[in-house]
């Protein structure tokens, strides 16, 4: 699979991936060529492809701990409300569930819960190198119209999430900043709350947002200040 994916990008992927997460992920991801890695925090999941394909891992231990603590379901309701398609991926083999404190029946029932009370698909893998070619495979499906010629092209999805007339307003005007497509705008607007601060932020507060890399700041803020 992974010679296929490496021929299928006619054009440098930027991958996203959350700063909580393990180095060794971004080495997978290296290794399939034809990539652009940034690390930084993200609102929601743990990988982001190219602004197409949200992606929250999780290792077996650390799915049943965050059953425990109460982080999954917070984090299930967050990829449900992304504006992109999004699934969760559950790396590890199964004999990784019998170390834990719950039951086979447990598990598939909050996997039940997740796929079917959040429509969030659910794919297993065994390691993270095949966590990052069933994501690169994933990434691929869904963009699988996207023209060779286009860098940036994104596909229109079937079904849009309706904004109020102001906020349509306030995504519109972003978007058409250098660099900025609807879903930059909408991850603007979502950290920064008001067209105010997110026209005052310094770089560095810019740079948090999910899909803005340090050269699509720099234009941002050159096209503000002048």
């Amino acid at each position: 699979m992974s010679r296929l994916l490496k021929s299928s990008f006619y054009f440098p992927l930027q991958v996203t991936i959350d700063d909580r997460e393990p180095a060794l992920m971004a080495e997978e991801f290296r290794k399939m060529g034809n990539l652009i890695i940034h690390r930084q925090r993200l609102l929601a999941g743990d990988y982001l492809l190219d602004g197409d394909l949200l992606v929250e891992r999780k290792t077996i231990p650390d799915f049943c701990q965050s059953i425990k603590d109460g982080r999954l379901f917070q984090q299930a309701k967050k990829l449900s409300n992304s504006s992109v398609p999004t699934c969760l991926i559950l790396e590890g083999k199964s004999r990784h569930f019998r170390e834990t404190d719950f039951s086979r029946q447990a598990i598939q029932g909050l996997l039940l819960s997740i796929s079917l009370g959040f429509r969030i698909p659910i794919v297993r893998t065994k390691n993270p190198g095949e966590t990052v070619r069933v994501m690169l495979q994933c990434f691929k499906q869904l963009t699988k119209d996207r023209p060779e010629d286009v860098k940036f092209y994104r596909r229109p999805t079937s079904v849009k999430k309706k904004h109020s007339p102001l906020q349509s307003q306030k995504i519109q005007l972003l978007e058409n900043l250098p660099g900025i497509g609807p879903y930059k705008a909408k991850s603007l607007l979502l950290e920064f709350g008001n067209l105010q601060r997110v026209f005052t932020a310094e770089d560095t507060e810019l740079q948090k947002v999910p899909g803005l890399g340090k050269k699509t700041v720099e234009r941002l803020i050159e096209v503000l200040k002048k």
